[in-house]
């Protein structure tokens, strides 16, 4: 079989700022950087955070590597998107202004306390290492069914590294408690990571994002909406919690971080949820080995050079979601 025509027949699953991806099987994707320079710089960050992860005993709240080249990253397959697309199937937007007019339904109660337990614990673990996700928000935390795991760690730094992804209402600029850093970011830290995992909690429970459900400024369009909640949340002016008293407690302490580390809020979280309802799930280390030793032919058989070359956007190909057979493998 001609390796050629199987990567034209490859699923192109969609792609992020530096990245496409595809998928390999029905449980194995790729992501192949982009051909620009900064393009591949960026990807190689991810790639080195893979390297530090490999190191240690698997996290089950990341999304599992099973190979990492500076030309290719082999993850798990999940299957269900982002958060971001599930919390949208779930309430209905003005098409105009994008404001959340109707929240049809919530996930289940157990279900969000699970999701809002598993998110502590991988951004603690990645706190254990040294590092501070860096960007987190609902499209870098994937699902498969109702298991949730985060991932896209291209943004992912040292602690005390400048924060550079800082994303309303995941990142609140500084207001006059910076001191000589008013106006910025900041570091990053337990500080910029719980406000961001409590603004996802925050999506979880309540159905939209922070501010979601009105449509601020003085343009009817939406248009100064983005603005004035950085605005507000700069002036840690926030939406008004009415729900679950527990979970909204936790909310209000990661917006005005009272949490001294990730540790001490995933301590909560355990708290919160009790014992046995965080959905632990680490692939054996057989099942990682044969999937590594997978990936491992596929590189060898040019699937990276290949899918590198290829720049699906501009040859019009569809988003697809399905699987192929690799023939080829056994050709």
């Amino acid at each position: 079989m001609n390796l050629e025509r199987h990567l034209e027949d490859l699923p192109w699953l969609g792609w992020g700022a530096n990245c496409n991806v595809y998928e390999v099987t029905p449980l194995i994707v790729v992501k192949v950087p982009k051909q620009g320079s900064d393009e591949r710089k960026q990807f190689r960050k991810e790639v080195e955070i893979f390297r530090i992860l490999s190191r240690h005993l698997p996290c089950p709240q990341l999304i599992s590597c099973f190979l990492h080249t500076n030309d290719g990253i082999f993850l798990e397959y999940m299957r269900d998107n982002c958060l971001s697309w599930r919390i949208q199937q779930n309430h209905s937007r003005n098409p105009e202004t994008m404001q959340v007019t109707k929240v049809e339904k919530l996930e289940p109660l157990p279900l969000r306390m699970t999701w809002m337990n598993d998110l502590s614990h991988g951004v603690a673990f990645l706190e254990s290492l040294g590092f501070a996700h860096g960007d987190l928000r609902p499209e870098n935390v994937l699902l498969d069914r109702d298991r949730l795991k985060l991932a896209d760690f291209d943004c992912t730094a040292k602690l005390g590294s400048e924060f550079e992804a800082c994303i309303s209402p995941y990142g609140r600029i500084l207001g006059s408690e910076g001191g000589v850093d008013q106006g910025t970011a900041g570091n990053l830290g337990p500080r910029t990571e719980q406000f961001a995992l409590g603004s996802l909690y925050y999506l979880i429970n309540y159905g939209f994002e922070v501010y979601g459900d009105r449509c601020l400024g003085d343009d009817p369009s939406g248009k100064e909406h983005g603005p004035t909640v950085v605005d507000l949340l700069q002036k840690k002016i926030f939406p008004e919690l009415h729900g679950d008293p527990m979970i909204d407690s936790i909310i209000k302490k990661c917006w005005h971080g009272e949490y001294k580390t990730i540790g001490e809020l995933a301590e909560h979280t355990t708290r919160l949820c009790g014992p046995g309802n965080r959905l632990l799930d680490v692939m054996s280390s057989n099942d990682l080995a044969s999937k590594r030793e997978l990936c491992e032919e596929l590189v060898g058989r040019g699937i990276l050079e290949g899918l590198g070359l290829n720049d699906p956007r501009q040859r019009g190909r569809p988003i697809e979601r399905r699987w192929v057979s690799w023939e080829f493998l056994n050709a």
